[in-house]
């Protein structure tokens, strides 16, 4: 007997094989700015407001609600890296940070585990089974053994192709006691549930006497219910894991609900009552029951004690948004948390009025007041929805600071949101105390985020303000790094540059006020500014080594100590900028500066330094101030094309400068040497021009093609 056991136990091991997991990945442009009318992805502050993603809205409003929202899955694509606390910010770096993930990979949520599928029961399950085995009376201990063994054995894949229940079946022959034959007849339908055999599990659970054990009649009323759940699910999704035309089998849905609810009327309090409430959602869901579904999510929003949720507040959140957020409308709801991530929602707009018409208008004041009745005891929250509305959707700030009277905050994400809402409209109005209620916004953060939120308002108020000195003042309570290092790049003037050259507050923020100085003195033709000025490269400084992805372009100083090129023959970068400086025109000079941006990776289609430093933010985001250094910044076809028309700038130099004109479009015809476009019929003159006029030079026997 034990051989055979043994046999059949090693073949239901190999058949219930655990799946590898999947990951995906996500990208995303933050906007610099605290007043977000529109959503993005990675654009969320710690003020509520419509442009956060509702999920982050939603976890904040749930922490000033229990004080905590527990531990975060880890999620499975990328988070945007900050190296402070500066906003924006995304949804995943925002659950880890205010709900942390647990310590450990291996946690049941991550890695080799099949999160989200019917597999992730089985440890827990096994645990419970085996345990009341243990527990049972009319058992024999040889029959114990067996059930314990095939029990543990148990590893299912749940991708169908199994066959786990014929084999537990065979393995369990030897039971015969009334007792076993229950015990069997639900492990059976467990390894059957497993293989994705919905129908045998279901008639298997029905043979479990509820007198064999407590526990037993338990379990197979919870497991008829979940059975039934799955079975209703096989036509439910596509291929990709959506909603699939058919969608679920009704019939079962509602049979799964009835169910569901046998079990919980049975055991309100049962061992697994928490996991039948959150299926139900499930049921809820497939079943289109938004009215039920709407106060299920309430109920669980509402309950603090971790124990009575079947998954954390972070993990809720996500399930809501994915399953509830776009299926309630706002006059089904009567919770006022949930009523008010929906109502921010509602507001949104976009920042460009030519996409105004891209959705729906935001919810009008005389909507939202009609809500109001909703928010009975939650009167400060509503207030705050209506000033939310004043500033952001009707762009009347003055209504702001009547409907938020100045105050101090008494902790929590609401009344953090009320501090700087009130700040913001302040500064909107221009009005002289704005430094000072930003400054004090800065003051009292106290949550993840919050000090980034005011830190990133005050900054924007300061650059406004042509104050932008203010930021990088040796008493400054910016402390960002990324806020001040945009800054730095976009808006600092010279004369602070040279400052922080020497007393930036990291080796990085040096670099950086040293790169940008350099670059746009020698690209906005100060080529006199350039030469003192590349005597801030400290001596130490080395190239950055082509396998480092994590130092920006923009810190790579020691680019500036270019020695020349020996294709178009050109000196140290240097000696260009002391010829450039004394004839700006000089034809050799131009063609040797375009060497160098085009050799160093400066074209403005290059994804690095070119972006970071001339793509100029919007106004209404930090950075967007106009520029403190004049001129239009170097272009190569500009230069070639000056180079082709002056006739004094002799042969070699004009055959290269229509050599270098039609390089600028290969090979795709895009042009890669600034952002204008010039026809293909151009493109075909400066090819035949130089065929024609120079046709002994080493260029016109190079260039075969013009694209």
């Amino acid at each position: 007997m034990k051989q055979i056991l043994a046999a059949l136990v090693i073949a239901l091991t190999f058949l219930c094989a655990a799946p590898a997991n999947a990951s995906g990945d996500s990208s995303c442009y933050p906007d610099w700015k605290v007043k977000q009318t529109d959503y993005n992805g990675c654009s969320s502050t710690a003020v509520l407001s419509p442009g956060n993603d509702t999920r982050v809205n939603l976890l904040m409003l749930l922490y000033d609600r229990h004080g905590s929202v527990g531990p975060a899955s880890r999620y499975s694509y990328d988070i945007i890296e900050r190296r402070g606390e500066a906003e924006p910010f995304d949804w995943p770096s925002f659950a880890l940070k205010l709900g942390p993930s647990p310590a450990s990979e291996d946690d049941g949520t991550t890695g080799d585990f099949p999160f989200g599928t019917r597999c992730m029961s089985n440890m827990a399950a096994g645990a419970d089974f085996i345990a009341a085995v243990a527990r049972a009376k009319g058992l024999t201990e040889s029959e114990k053994a067996t059930l314990t063994a095939v029990r543990t054995t148990l590893k299912p894949e749940c991708s169908g192709d199994s066959k786990a229940a014929s084999i537990a079946q065979e393995a369990l022959g030897q039971v015969q006691s009334t007792t076993g034959r229950s015990f069997a007849a639900y492990l059976v339908g467990a390894a059957a549930f497993y293989d994705g055999d919905f129908a045998t599990a279901h008639a298997q659970f029905m043979r479990v006497d509820p007198k064999a054990s407590v526990w037993l009649a338990e379990a197979a009323s919870y497991m008829l219910a979940r059975t039934t759940l799955n079975d209703a699910t096989l036509t439910a999704f596509d291929e990709y894991g959506g909603i699939s035309e058919k969608g679920a089998d009704e019939s079962r849905v509602r049979t799964a609900e009835a169910e569901f609810g046998n079990y919980l009327k049975a055991y309100p309090d049962g061992q697994y009552a928490v996991s039948a409430k959150g299926l139900l959602r499930r049921v809820y869901w497939l079943g289109n029951r938004k009215d039920a579904l709407a106060a299920e999510y309430a109920a669980q929003f509402a309950q603090g004690d971790p124990a009575k949720r079947n998954v954390t507040f972070p993990d809720l959140v996500q399930e809501f948004d994915i399953k509830a957020m776009t299926l309630l409308k706002l006059e089904e709801v009567k919770d006022p948390v949930i009523l008010a991530v929906l109502l921010l929602r509602d507001m949104r707009k976009p920042d460009d009025p030519k996409y105004a018409d891209y959705g729906t208008p935001p919810v009008t004041r005389a909507a939202l007041d009609a809500f109001k009745p909703a928010f009975t005891g939650r009167e400060a929250l509503f207030g705050y929805l209506q000033a939310v509305h004043a500033f952001y959707v009707a762009d009347n700030p003055a209504d702001v600071l009547k409907l938020i009277p100045a105050a101090k905050p008494t902790g929590g994400y609401l009344e953090y949101s009320r501090l700087m809402l009130r700040a913001l409209a302040l500064d909107a109005l221009s009005d002289p105390t704005a430094r000072t209620a930003l400054t004090s916004a800065v003051a009292v953060a106290a949550l993840p985020h919050q000090r980034g939120a005011a830190e990133l308002a005050l900054a924007l108020h300061d650059e406004r303000a042509k104050s932008t000195d203010r930021v990088f003042a040796a008493d400054s309570i910016i402390r960002d790094p990324d806020i001040r290092e945009i800054l730095l790049r976009y808006q600092a003037g010279p004369s602070l540059l040279r400052k922080l050259a020497v007393s930036g507050a990291s080796p990085r923020e040096k670099q950086t006020a040293i790169y940008t100085l350099l670059y746009k003195n020698l690209t906005r033709g100060i080529y006199g500014d350039f030469l003192r000025d590349l005597t801030l490269i400290p001596a130490e400084a080395k190239r950055r080594a082509a396998d480092d992805y994590e130092s920006p372009l923009y810190t790579d100083i020691a680019i500036f100590r270019w020695s020349g090129s020996t294709d178009f023959m050109c000196p140290a970068l240097k000696t260009i900028a002391t010829n450039l400086a004394a004839r700006p025109k000089d034809p050799a000079g131009l063609l040797c500066l375009g060497e160098f941006i085009r050799l160093s990776g400066l074209d403005p289609e290059y994804y690095g330094v070119t972006r970071a430093l001339d793509d100029q933010p919007e106004k209404n985001e930090l950075g967007g101030s106009p520029s403190q250094f004049a001129g239009k910044r170097f272009s190569r076809l500009d230069a070639y094309k000056a180079i082709m028309a002056d006739p004094a700038a002799g042969a070699g130099n004009r055959a290269y400068a229509l050599y270098r004109a039609v390089h600028c479009y290969a090979p795709a015809g895009y042009n890669g040497c600034d952002a204008t476009e010039v026809p293909t019929a151009q493109r075909k003159a400066w090819f035949d021009q130089l065929k024609k006029q120079y046709p002994a030079t080493v260029w016109a026997k190079k260039l075969r093609y013009y694209w």
